[in-house]
This record gives C-alpha cells, structure tokens and sequence, in this order.
C-alpha cells in the first residue's frame, strides 16, 4: 500500500536539509578546529608568534589565549564566539578578525557576482547557437574550443590575460592594489582582469550544459509542434526551448557559484586581490590561524548556503 505523501512533505523536506546544513557547518568547524589545534599549546603559541619567540612569551600566550584549557573546552568556547560574532584578534595585526575578513568578503562576492553575470548570458547565447548547428564544423570547433579553456587552470588563464592586457597592451593594471586607495575609475579597472579569468574558466562549462539542455529541448515533440504552427524560429528556441532547459542551467549556475568561491583563491592572488582568498593563503602563510579558523568557517558557511 502506498501512503499519501503528507500535506507538510515540503516543510519537512526543507527541515531536514536545513537540519543537515547545520550538522555539515558543525563537522566542518570541528575539522578546521581540529587541524589548528590538535597540538600542544607551546606549538600553536609559537605557530602564531614565530620561532624566534621566548619562552616567556610563549607561556604569556597560552595563558592569554587560553590554551592551557582542553580543547573540547576550547572549540566550545570559540564557536560560542564566533556564533555571537566575536572572531577573535589577530595575534598578526592585532586587529579584530571580523572587522578584517567582512569587507573583502564583500570584494570577493562583488568579483564573483560580476563574473557570473557576464558569464551567463554569454554561455546560454553559445550554447543555443552549438545546439542549432550540432555536428557542424562551427559546432565542433566551438566544443573544441570549450574543452581547452576548461583544461587550462585559472593561474594560466590569469597570466595569459596579465601578460596581454597589462604587460604588452598597457591597457589594464598589473594587480589589483587600487581597490584600496585608487579613484573609481582605478577601481572599476581592478576588477576587470580577475573577473575575466574567472568568467573564462566559468564559460566553457556552462556552454557544454547550456548545449545539451538546447539541443534536448530543441529536439522534442512540443517544440517541433510549436514550429509546425509557424510561429516564429526566435519565439520557439527561447519562449519553448529554452524555458525547459532552464532546469540543468539553474543547476550549473549554483554548481560554478560553489566553484566561483574556492577558484577565486588561485585568481585572488594573481591579482593582488584584497578579497577573503588572497587573506586566508597570507594568514596561512603568517601563522595567523585566528584568521584562518574564522575564514575557513565562513567560506564552509558560502558553500553550504550555496548548496542548499
């Protein structure tokens, strides 16, 4: 006997995903909590002060920071903060974390908003033009095309663009460095080169998805009946078509946004970005594992969002 699906099958749908969006951000703190602190309290001192540090200031630091404590005792007390909004200082900059890691958090979703945007339609508009003309020679080299682009990693394709539009051409700024202190305009040019690499590693991907959904939707009995009433080539391919096809593009949308966030990392840094990438590879590089638990737990929160 088969039973009726309950009145309330969605709310619970949505409890139960949000209930396992809860459980992954708690195994993804215990994780980068684990990984940063599962030594001994001298170790993670001299970690974040560097090696020449006495052995007065090491203890001063444990005790300062506490890690002394067990450290269940220790991942309660700092996801208790966290939650509440308290990241935590610097032991580095001696600066708040928060009051660091929010605004290029903001620089980093702009970079990322601005790629996708542009990425979107140009990928939908190749992929209905490869859909049309698939087995083509315009259709294959176009493939051909996407496949080298998505074969090349994001370092290569931003160097490439830094040598082209900022060494040879002139036309672009070698980093990103204005966001921080250049005019509007300085700005605006700053985001230029990073968001094009991104787009182009974003590109070739979503024009393979856009091409399939196309050529499925193109191909199937509503659109070829829509095509015997004779309306109109544009109205059938993106009215009928294209509406239908829209359910794999919205999946390969949020699948490069969850993309966008860890490849931004590598396009970060060959900018010169001040965005959350560049922060967390030179926290890494600092011993700032304050600032690296903090952005590791955001970033996990943008993926499970994301997801969800």
């Amino acid at each position: 006997v088969v039973r009726p699906r309950s009145r309330y099958a969605r709310v619970e749908s949505v409890v139960r995903q949000l209930g396992a969006a809860v459980l992954t951000l708690l195994v993804i703190s215990i994780v980068t909590f684990a990984a940063i602190n599962l030594r001994s309290p001298v170790e993670v001192a001299r970690q974040a002060l560097g090696r020449e540090t006495t052995e007065a200031q090491l203890q001063a630091y444990v005790r300062e920071h506490r890690l002394d404590r067990p450290v269940y005792v220790r991942y309660g007390t700092w996801l208790g903060d966290f939650v509440r909004g308290d990241w935590g200082v610097s032991p580095v900059t001696a600066r708040e974390v928060r009051a660091d890691v929010l605004p290029r958090l903001g620089k980093t979703l702009l970079l990322s908003l601005v790629a996708l945007l542009v990425a979107l339609p140009i990928s939908v508009a190749i992929g209905v033009y490869m859909a049309r003309r698939i087995g083509s020679g315009k259709d294959l080299s176009l493939l051909i095309g996407t496949v080298v682009f998505a074969a090349m990693p994001e370092f290569v394709v931003g160097i490439g663009l830094l040598m082209l539009f900022a060494v040879t051409l002139g036309v672009l700024p070698v980093d990103s460095t204005a966001l921080s202190f250049g005019t509007w305009s300085e700005k605006a040019e700053a985001y230029v080169l990073p968001a094009l690499t991104l787009i182009l590693a974003m590109v070739p991907y979503i024009v393979r998805i856009a091409r399939a959904a196309a050529r499925e939707a193109l191909s199937a009995p509503y659109t070829q009946a829509a095509l015997l009433r004779g309306l109109p080539r544009r109205t059938v391919v993106w009215d009928h078509a294209m509406r239908n096809a829209a359910v794999p593009l919205v999946n390969a949308v949020a699948i490069n946004l969850v993309y966008l966030l860890s490849g931004v990392i590598v396009v970060e840094n060959v900018f010169a970005f001040p965005g959350i990438g560049q922060a967390l590879v030179q926290a890494i590089g600092q011993g700032d594992m304050v600032t690296v638990q903090a952005i590791a737990l955001v970033m996990g929160a943008m993926f499970i969002t994301i997801s969800f």
